[in-house]
């Protein structure tokens, strides 16, 4: 009687033994790694602000910005004729040039952000973010193509504010020019 409870006890022993080293493989099996690098998604419009978009991708810029950011860029909050703007109002704030704003104003050949400071305040900023940049002094980011343009809002609703951003210097370029917006094409 003894030694069939004794290999009862040796088949029990070793059916735990076995479902332990089971148990005990799944945990330490290693985990997929991490990659070595974290992947950076890139921000159209903030590319487009900073003059990061190259030229042959500027021109589908309102219709790639309208597929990224359904929401802020379907529908102007303010439009302007002399010369041509439209405010689109941002659902979070962005930073451009080291100024944070929540509206951006497209014209023909610039993407803008309005920023709520003087241009005094504005500009100081932006040398800030210039002095601190890792990327100074800027290489590819201006050149013939590409301009970062600074000026005090003049138009209603933009007094005491600051426009920065990129100027497209490209013949032709009507960033305001989509099908979406045929209305805006005088008809003869």
């Amino acid at each position: 009687m003894r030694r069939s409870n004794s290999n009862a006890l040796l088949a029990l022993a070793s059916a735990l033994l076995a479902a332990s080293a089971t148990a005990v493989a799944q945990v330490v099996a290693p985990a997929t790694p991490a990659p070595s690098s974290p992947v950076q998604a890139t921000d159209t419009l903030v590319d487009a602000l900073t003059c990061r978009t190259a030229a042959g991708d500027i021109a589908g810029l309102l219709a790639r910005l309208r597929r990224e950011r359904p929401g802020e860029f379907a529908q102007t909050e303010r439009q302007y004729s002399t010369p041509k703007m439209d405010l689109y109002r941002l659902d979070t704030p962005v930073d451009a040039w080291g100024n944070e704003g929540d509206a951006v104003v497209i014209t023909d050949n610039r993407v803008l952000l309005l920023v709520e400071a003087p241009i005094d305040t504005a500009s100081m900023r932006l040398e800030q973010s210039l002095a601190d940049s890792r990327e100074a002094p800027l290489s590819g980011a201006l050149d013939d193509l590409h301009a970062l343009v600074v000026y005090a809002g003049e138009h209603p609703g933009m007094q005491q504010r600051t426009l920065i951003g990129c100027e497209y210097r490209m013949p032709g370029l009507s960033l305001l020019t989509h099908p979406d917006d045929a209305w805006r094409t005088p008809t003869p």
